[in-house]
């Protein structure tokens, strides 16, 4: 599945173009490296995620086929670390 496919699915972006956008702007990387919107991810990888608020890292223990529901979408993940982080008024992911 396209990484920003995959954070809308895992509902950690409220839509795939904030996926897309985030990817473009180098706060998403993809096992250490920044990533293009389109890449694939697979069950093993990390995914680092820079929110306005947190640091966000985590580990994909399944892809799922389409949406997961909100409730569903932490058991397609494990959260490996979070960090808070000061956040910036106005700024968005």
């Amino acid at each position: 599945m396209r990484l920003d496919a995959l954070l809308k699915s895992l509902c950690l972006v409220k839509t795939r173009s904030q996926g897309r956008k985030g990817c473009e702007a180098g706060r998403v990387k993809l096992n250490g490296l920044s990533s293009k919107p389109s890449r694939d991810v697979r069950a093993g990888d990390i995914i680092e995620i820079r929110f306005p608020d947190k640091d966000l890292v985590i580990e994909v223990s399944e892809v799922p086929l389409g949406q997961a529901s909100r409730k569903q979408a932490g058991a397609y993940y494990r959260v490996v670390r979070e960090t808070p982080r000061d956040e910036t008024p106005g700024r968005r992911f």
